[in-house]
């Protein structure tokens, strides 16, 4: 009592100090924020030179494409969406400086000659229907208001139209401007057909071992520096991170058995209203419905059926095939499930067979085609009447099939190849393998009458029919509290390392990395979709060694952040594999070159310990040394020395060589240089597309908002 009315005495001042809690809250947030609300960029996407792309429109192309699509994910669908609207704004940008513009009569004509819209708006005797069109743009129009949704998917349809039309025109301009003249038609010809002999003194990069080459960091370095352009990255975050599983322990599976045992036998319950309330229920031993037994106990739906020794699990398989009827097996193991199986019955009979059909749908039935106007009542006749036919006819059923089936085998002349037992529906399956070959009959299926033909069928095999209570193995309350402490524990002890791989290897664990994790992805390596983990990389506040752990239905993943890399020059440890290799190639060549000495091409060989050479006719076209691959500087530089002239050594693609031209073979000139034109032309024309919006792209002043709306 004392406590209560210190508490209602205090309780004033506890208002007042939770309030200001609250506003140092949400004064806080406002100031984390203040950068996108001053500058309104949080309306805007982007801005690509001076063009903004506006958030709102941005996000109704992501839900449209994520509708269109229902397996892709939110980031996977945002970022096909920034590529489409960043390269249509740096193309726009061009479009409008060049004054390209596409009219409504030509959207017209794109729409009319579309091929999707043309098998949509064929009539019945096959001719397209315009004014069907007509009609249907008219309402789409009319119905802006009650469907804007269809609305939106017309406009998107008909802006798709409108910009791939334009990018065609700036493409066909492109193109245009792309005129080799007949000098560089000249200049190809003699690149193919010039050949050259030289000779050669080699020693190869290889003959140097790499143990004898010292790189350091500061080489990497070095290089990066020099050659900047060609090695920029995009922000990523690296990780490592253990997994810790939610599997059921020992005693969860032991639990399950002993309730499966529990369910073979038949035992007293209590029944308030029996007379001894008692009452006798009947175990999966004596029930007299087997299958509504086990689906009343089973985790998974169940079904009873034949099954061939092929078809069981190979650890169980030559024990469930030899159960007699009544027998159970069990409970046993599968994965995360136990089994407890009862035989029902046991057959001979065959595998696989092989059929053909004539299906007779009607209207109503199963995947029945629209076209289809018939009922029931018509269509079995039909399918009574070509009955007669195919019996009098057996080696004509391919063409009825053709000519009169309903069903998509039809092209195949009916045939619908071999299939095993239990594959097809239950009336067509029991026809088959009840049946003998070249057996014709008709059944009824949901999706209507089929004449049938048996085409073939294996000899009979020893079959068993199962039904089975299968139980998912899940983990218990105390098995999950248990895991989820092991976790915890785990990743507080991680927070004091500086080597996550080795405790989670002390611990019995594997820590796994995951590189280069970019700030809108959602889908990581060994992870799966998991955009919680990328946001908590991405905070402001993130810093290498941070570790945290994540809870999910399937376990607990600890993660360390191993690296993050900002937008800019590749760091030494991400380049080093790249640049490494250049280097170590660049060294050993100075060392090699310090080798070559010598008046003759022999002296120098003699001298280097090189491989002497002789290389025929070899272009610049196809510049391979026998031996060694190609090398196009090195045969460049044959084509420019004179004849008897030792070239200075040269660092080739696989060795460093000293050469000696011996004879150089000029092609006659020829009167008409137009066909190498044409292939010039033809080659900087192929894929110009592409290469003008990579071009643009790099050009372009891009603002990047994304981070201000996707966290």
């Amino acid at each position: 009592m004392a406590i209560l009315g210190q508490i209602q005495r205090r309780s004033s001042v506890l208002i007042i100090i939770i309030a200001l809690a609250l506003f140092a809250f949400i004064i806080q947030g406002l100031i984390k924020n203040s950068s996108s609300l001053g500058n309104g960029n949080i309306n805007t996407i982007a801005e690509v030179d001076g063009h903004k792309i506006g958030r709102n429109d941005f996000q109704k192309k992501v839900a449209l494409l994520q509708k269109q699509n229902p397996g892709i994910s939110n980031m996977q669908a945002m970022q096909s969406v920034w590529n489409q609207v960043i390269n249509e704004a740096v193309l726009n940008n061009q479009y409008d400086k060049l004054g390209i513009q596409v009219g409504s009569d030509r959207i017209r004509e794109l729409i009319v000659n579309n091929p999707s819209i043309k098998g949509a708006f064929t009539n019945q005797q096959g001719v397209f229907d315009e004014n069907a069109l007509s009609d249907y743009i008219d309402n789409i129009y009319k119905s802006k208001k009650t469907n804007p949704e269809l609305y939106a998917q017309w406009k998107n349809f008909e802006n798709s139209l409108l910009e791939s039309e334009k990018q065609k025109i700036y493409t066909d301009m492109l193109k245009a401007a792309v005129n080799p003249t007949l000098k560089e038609g000249e200049w190809l010809y003699h690149f193919e057909n010039d050949a050259v002999d030289f000779k050669y003194a080699a020693v190869p990069y290889r003959t140097i071992p790499d143990s004898l080459v010292k790189v350091t960091k500061d080489d990497i370095l070095s290089y990066l520096k020099k050659h900047k352009d060609q090695y920029q990255t995009e922000e990523t975050r690296s990780l490592e991170y253990v997994f810790i599983p939610l599997q059921p322990s020992v005693e969860d599976k032991q639990k399950v058995e002993g309730e499966l045992k529990d369910l073979i036998n038949d035992k007293e319950i209590f029944d308030a209203k029996a007379k001894d309330q008692k009452r006798l229920e009947k175990g999966f031993k004596n029930t007299t419905d087997d299958e509504a037994f086990a689906n009343k106990y089973s985790d998974v739906k169940q079904q009873a059926r034949f099954f061939f020794k092929s078809q069981l699990p190979k650890e169980y398989a030559d024990t469930l095939i030899n159960l007699n009827k009544g027998d159970i097996f069990g409970p046993y193991s599968l994965n995360n499930q136990v089994y407890l199986t009862k035989a029902l019955e046991t057959k001979m009979i065959p595998d696989s067979a092989k059929a053909a059909h004539i299906l007779i749908a009607y209207k109503g039935a199963l995947r029945a085609n629209p076209s289809v106007t018939i009922d029931k009542t018509v269509a079995k006749k039909k399918a009574d009447s070509i009955l007669k036919l195919v019996r009098k006819n057996p080696s004509k059923f391919a063409d009825y099939a053709r000519n009169l089936s309903d069903g998509p085998s039809k092209t195949r002349g009916g045939d619908l190849g071999w299939f095993t037992y239990g594959q097809m529906v239950p009336e067509f399956n029991d026809f088959v393998f009840t049946g003998k070959k070249d057996q014709i009959g008709i059944v009824e299926t949901p999706f209507g009458y089929h004449i049938i033909k048996i085409n073939d069928i294996t000899k009979p095999k020893k079959a068993v029919k199962l039904i089975s209570i299968v139980r998912n193995v899940e983990p218990s309350t105390d098995t999950e509290n248990a895991i989820f402490a092991k976790a915890a524990q785990f990743a507080s002890e991680a927070l004091d390392t500086d080597n996550f791989e080795k405790l989670a290897k002390e611990k019995g664990y594997q820590a796994k990395p995951v590189m280069r994790i970019g700030r809108y992805e959602d889908n990581l390596p060994g992870i799966g979709k998991n955009r919680e983990i990328v946001r908590w990389l991405y905070n402001k506040d993130r810093n290498i060694g941070d570790v945290t752990k994540f809870d999910t239905d399937k376990g607990h993943i600890i993660v360390y952040v191993t690296g993050m890399q900002e937008k800019g020059l590749m760091p030494v440890e991400e380049a080093s594999p790249l640049v490494k290799p250049i280097i170590l190639k660049e060294k050993k060549a100075k060392m090699i070159k310090e080798k070559f000495k010598g008046n003759t091409l022999e002296e120098i060989a003699k001298n280097a310990s090189a491989k002497l050479g002789v290389a025929n006719g070899v272009t610049l076209k196809n510049p391979i040394i026998p031996g060694f691959g190609r090398e196009p500087k090195v045969v460049a530089k044959a084509f420019v020395l004179k004849p008897q002239e030792i070239s200075q050594p040269i660092d080739g693609n696989r060795a460093v060589y000293v050469i000696e031209t011996l004879k150089l073979d000029k092609a006659p000139d020829i009167k008409n240089y137009i066909p190498y034109v044409e292939q010039l032309k033809k080659q900087r024309q192929a894929g110009i597309a592409q290469d003008v919006v990579k071009a643009l792209k790099e050009k372009a002043d891009i603002e990047d908002n994304r981070a201000i709306i996707y966290q």
